[in-house]
């Protein structure tokens, strides 16, 4: 059993999505970022830097943030969705940090530039959108060699670049214009743990 807390944000939305592929008892707990509950003595107990997703492990009384190391941690805690060893491992890890590190870093960029800055500079939209598309490119490279991101099998690769590519932030433009990225999305959006996932948290 362990906690997961959480709000409305695609690092959030891997986890979630992977707790719900997993099919272990779980609580989700809302974490209201706009109300700062992310910096309470309380939260920074379990998250010290205050960010969230993060989890509190009763089996253990450890507790994990952030959600690359999340990913991972319950993986390998309940032994699905990633290999234990060896080139698939290497794989699917390679994949997954590439939607932490490249395709989740490019996205962020491109959303503060165009929706979160008072004031627009539009070299910086298209340069940072530029990387995302470069980046989605990639993706549906890899989606023409094998059917899913880290290979043979669904993995916590596929999980980590979903929640950019598909849900509230698919953009049907860049679907278009990368069928293997469109048949895969496809393909996520089936899944009852991805859609379930997704929807989480419930707010209100």
């Amino acid at each position: 059993m362990y906690d997961l807390f959480v709000f409305t944000t695609p690092n959030c939305w891997k986890t979630t999505i992977l707790a719900e592929e997993l099919g272990e008892a779980y609580h989700c707990k809302t974490v209201a970022l706009p109300k700062h509950e992310n910096q309470t003595p309380e939260f920074k107990k379990i998250s010290p830097t205050g960010k969230v997703p993060a989890i509190f492990d009763h089996d253990t009384g450890g507790s994990v943030y952030g959600s690359a190391a999340i990913l991972v941690y319950l993986a390998d805690k309940y032994g699905k969705f990633l290999p234990k060893s060896g080139k698939e491992r290497g794989d699917v890890l390679e994949w997954a940090m590439f939607g932490l590190t490249d395709l989740g870093v490019a996205f962020n960029t491109w959303n503060k530039f165009a929706n979160r800055l008072p004031v627009k500079n539009q070299f910086s939209i298209d340069e940072s959108w530029s990387e995302v598309v470069r980046f989605n490119e990639s993706a549906d490279e890899r989606l023409g060699q094998c059917e899913f991101l880290g290979g043979k099998t669904f993995s916590i690769a596929d999980i980590s670049i979903f929640p950019f590519v598909g849900g509230p932030r698919k953009n049907a433009q860049m679907l278009e214009e990368n069928k293997n990225l469109a048949r895969w999305v496809a393909q996520m959006e089936a899944r009852p743990g991805v859609k379930s996932g997704i929807a989480l948290p419930k707010l209100g």
